[in-house]
């Protein structure tokens, strides 16, 4: 069970807090009005969640990899060129949407 806690709690007994998660490695999600803005974890649980979302990299670079190793690199190549300046010109067109605004 994940232990959950007012932001003005969390600054009051940080302390404790850190004490808690440290002794219990259960998570404390820390609240604002009733929404989440952060949780403290152990150390421990954080290395965890790193190699579980490195694993997740490589297994994506991995299956990448498998679908491709019978196309020609310089095809390839060519397809992840055209795609990241496509995400660059749809960002770049949000960045100026959004300044026009302000």
């Amino acid at each position: 069970m994940v232990k959950t806690m007012s932001a003005p709690d969390a600054q009051a007994h940080f302390t404790d807090l850190l004490g808690a998660v440290h002794e219990t490695h259960e998570a404390v999600v820390v609240e604002q009005n009733g929404k989440a803005i952060a949780v403290v974890i152990s150390p421990e649980d954080f290395a965890k969640l790193q190699r579980s979302a490195e694993d997740g990299w490589w297994a994506s670079i991995q299956r990448v990899q498998d679908r491709n190793e019978d196309k020609d690199p310089d095809d390839v190549m060519r397809d992840i060129t055209e795609l990241v300046e496509e995400v660059r010109r749809e960002r770049r067109a949000r960045y100026q949407s959004r300044a026009r605004r302000s």
